[in-house]
């Protein structure tokens, strides 16, 4: 027996998700939430690879890049600074989607041939040249 759509709607409206919590019907780690726990922000549970800045999102849509449970998506995008810095609290205070401590992409540029990263070993943003080669870890809203 099916379940009315009606009703499956309903239930899927009222899934309330936490931070610090890993949710593979989300595709990742929870780092961010809204709403009451309805909306948020997830990042991947593995980096989806290097690039330079021109090219970070073309790793996104490669499910080879992906976990089996970030495969799932196709809505993957390199982080803003902001963002980036939520996934630094969580590599500093607990890890779980095993963030490395390394530089990554933002998507924010800072001019024309530069653009914003986080030095997960320092915990802070620094510009660097858009054609050097940086590590790339996707967010995602949900």
């Amino acid at each position: 027996m099916s379940v009315p759509y009606a009703l499956h709607a309903k239930t899927v409206a009222e899934a309330k998700y936490d931070v610090d919590t890993f949710y593979a019907a989300l595709g990742g780690y929870v780092i961010e939430v809204s709403d009451g726990g309805k909306h948020g922000l997830g990042v991947a549970m593995q980096d989806q690879g290097t690039a330079d800045w021109y090219t970070a999102n073309s790793l996104l849509s490669n499910v080879k890049n992906h976990d089996a449970n970030g495969a799932k998506f196709k809505d993957w995008r390199v982080p803003s600074r902001r963002e980036l810095s939520l996934m630094y609290l969580v590599y500093f205070n607990d890890n779980i989607p095993n963030l490395n401590p390394i530089f990554y992409w933002s998507s924010q540029d800072t001019s024309s041939l530069n653009a914003w990263g986080h030095w997960f070993l320092d915990g802070n943003s620094y510009q660097s040249t858009r054609t050097v080669v940086n590590n790339v870890r996707a967010v995602r809203a949900f």
